[in-house]
């Protein structure tokens, strides 16, 4: 998921632009509108995984058929360009439609998936380790999605061949990583559908939204992850226009940045341990605010040791957001579980994933409106060919406003008060 969600954040702007034809505010409107009607289908999904029987289990069966949906709609979204030949009304509801699609594989795999850790296990340090290996997962597929995924775009043309060929090795990976996690979870602790009181999904939100660690994780996640959707969505045209570099210079500078986002998380799970979540996460939005900012005064002809020390940085930031906010997750679907006696992870799995896609969605539309009232010229790489108007959007994409969104997230997080000692394990409440 990491690895298809970060590719299409990183390139589909850009390429929907520059290789289908779309204008670029069209093109924004329309990811957009692929992510809103989540609203709807990533709570049913959460409910529809809660109440699953079958022999195996309440989650794993959708990790497959999500993983299909996933890297089938992947494919056709980066062969789009293939089609440009189609008149502009056939063209803009075939990109709605694959971008629906390709949404909804991401819910079907992605909303049992979130729910899985918290019936793992109900320790709240074994919890954080265990997501620590989600998020090194997700840094491996940072580096294949924002490294590899460009470099083979590349090496095959830099067009609609090159993301072609992309979406095929890509894509087969995908699938193969969705398998592979239905397997290797064959045996993971689990828990059974029991039938219990039944709410409606209005009151079940309701519930849930009473869970005030879990709404204020949602004001972290939000901001976060809209500060992070920009500045994806920002990068390929920052480094064509602003820098003057190729997409395999900007896979060069992602692999250090996932490299480092993998690597720190043995750092950051013993400062979790020593510190606490709280203030590990403040100082990972100290060194990735300070990153993204400092792109501000970056320029053509950068020195290459400026640009890999924002990635370094910037990795360093993002492994500690990344960690502290996953494990929290789970955090606060034990604390519901205590006040209410109710196992429903996946309630709280799919209001999770909505905000976080219809965050994700807000990056792009934004960059895409505003780059198109700058007055943006699809399809040209010249740096004079560009208004003065969008390269200032631009550098706003991948510096202040993603600095503002983590800054914001850090914000918020001072209000977070869910610690270890307000959770008792399984083992300890059993004990009286």
């Amino acid at each position: 998921m990491s690895l298809m969600f970060q590719s299409t954040s990183l390139l589909v702007l850009k390429y929907l632009v520059d290789n289908v034809g779309v204008a670029a505010g069209l093109a924004g409107l329309l990811i957009g509108a692929a992510k809103a009607y989540d609203a709807v289908t990533d709570p049913l999904m959460g409910t529809i995984s809660d109440r699953t029987q079958s022999r195996w289990g309440r989650r794993r069966p959708y990790l497959l058929l999500g993983a299909v949906v996933s890297a089938a709609s992947f494919v056709l979204l980066f062969n789009l360009g293939m089609f440009s030949g189609l008149g502009s009304q056939t063209m803009v509801v075939l990109v709605a439609f694959t971008l629906l699609l390709n949404a909804t594989g991401y819910t079907i795999f992605n909303v049992p998936y979130l729910a899985m850790p918290a019936e793992m296990t109900s320790n709240y340090h074994e919890r954080t380790k265990l997501i620590s290996f989600r998020a090194g997962a997700v840094s491996v597929g940072g580096i294949l999605a924002t490294a590899v995924g460009p470099l083979i775009i590349s090496t095959y043309g830099a067009g609609v061949s090159g993301h072609a060929a992309m979406s095929y090795a890509l894509g087969l990976t995908i699938f193969a990583a969705g398998l592979a996690c239905l397997w290797m979870t064959r045996d993971a602790p689990a828990v059974r559908y029991a039938p219990q009181q039944t709410t409606s999904l209005k009151q079940q939100f309701r519930t849930a939204l009473e869970n005030r660690p879990f709404v204020l994780l949602l004001g972290v996640k939000i901001t976060h992850l809209i500060g992070l959707a920009t500045y994806l969505s920002s990068m390929p045209f920052f480094f064509s226009v602003i820098l003057g570099a190729s997409l395999s210079w900007m896979g060069f500078y992602f692999l250090v940045q996932s490299s480092f986002i993998l690597l720190s998380q043995f750092g950051w799970l013993s400062f979790t341990r020593r510190f606490g979540k709280n203030r590990a996460y403040y100082l990972a939005a100290f060194f990735y605010v300070s990153a993204l900012a400092s792109w501000l005064f970056a320029s053509q002809g950068e020195p290459l040791t400026l640009i890999l020390l924002r990635a370094v940085f910037t990795g360093l930031g993002a492994g500690g957001v990344l960690l502290i906010g996953q494990s929290l997750l789970p955090d606060t679907m034990q604390y519901d579980y205590q006040r209410t006696g109710i196992r429903r992870e996946g309630v709280f799995a799919g209001v999770y994933t909505t905000a976080e896609k219809l965050s994700f969605a807000l990056g792009p539309a934004l960059m895409g409106i505003l780059l198109g009232a700058a007055g943006y010229v699809g399809g040209l790489d010249a740096l004079a060919e560009q208004s003065r108007e969008s390269r200032w959007v631009i550098y706003a994409g991948v510096s202040l406003l993603p600095a503002i969104g983590i800054g914001s997230a850090a914000l918020i997080m001072t209000r977070f008060k869910l610690g270890e000692a307000d959770l008792k394990s399984e083992d300890a409440r059993a004990a009286g």
